[in-house]
């Protein structure tokens, strides 16, 4: 089986592609980062002499240059433009559905669970505006689980003692 590497372009995890594959890719450059099973961890592609003919054979640099990003990381992207992923605030979501609103609390689990998803495939717009929305429909619950649970020890008053 030939081997697979993983790379990082512009920002953007990508792979596994075999040597062929990234030949026809284009675009490696010396800097580019480079991983494949069994490598400890990142390096760039002029370390590696496999990848001297798809670069130009351009002279080494040093290893430790090169980012350090886990292979399959969903926030590789993020983290080589500097951001951090948004709260996803599904805890809470739970926590407001089972204690607060059930109606209210399950839009907040619908909200809660699109932010994972949205940022691992780097729409980190959406991610941001799920997240939001999330915690407003958190709050919500909350505050209409607050302004609903007087009414419902008093009913529940009312309807013992007749």
């Amino acid at each position: 089986m030939e081997r697979q590497y993983w790379i990082i372009q512009d920002g953007i995890q990508a792979g596994p592609y075999t040597l062929g594959q990234l030949a026809q890719r284009g675009g490696l450059t010396p800097d580019t980062p480079v991983w494949y099973d069994g490598l400890a961890d990142w390096t760039v592609a002029s370390n590696l002499p496999e990848f001297a003919g798809l670069i130009g054979g351009a002279a080494p640099r040093p290893a430790a240059q090169a980012p350090s990003y886990a292979p399959g990381d969903p926030y590789a992207r993020a983290a080589a433009d500097g951001q951090t992923p948004p709260p996803t605030y599904l805890v809470w979501a739970i926590l407001a559905t089972v204690c607060c609103c059930v109606l209210t609390g399950i839009v907040a689990i619908i909200y809660a669970s699109k932010v994972t998803p949205a940022w691992q495939r780097g729409d980190y717009a959406a991610a941001r505006a799920a997240s939001e929305k999330a915690g407003w429909w958190v709050i919500i619950s909350f505050v209409g689980g607050l302004i609903w649970a007087p009414f419902s020890v008093l009913f529940s008053m009312m309807s013992n003692t007749l």
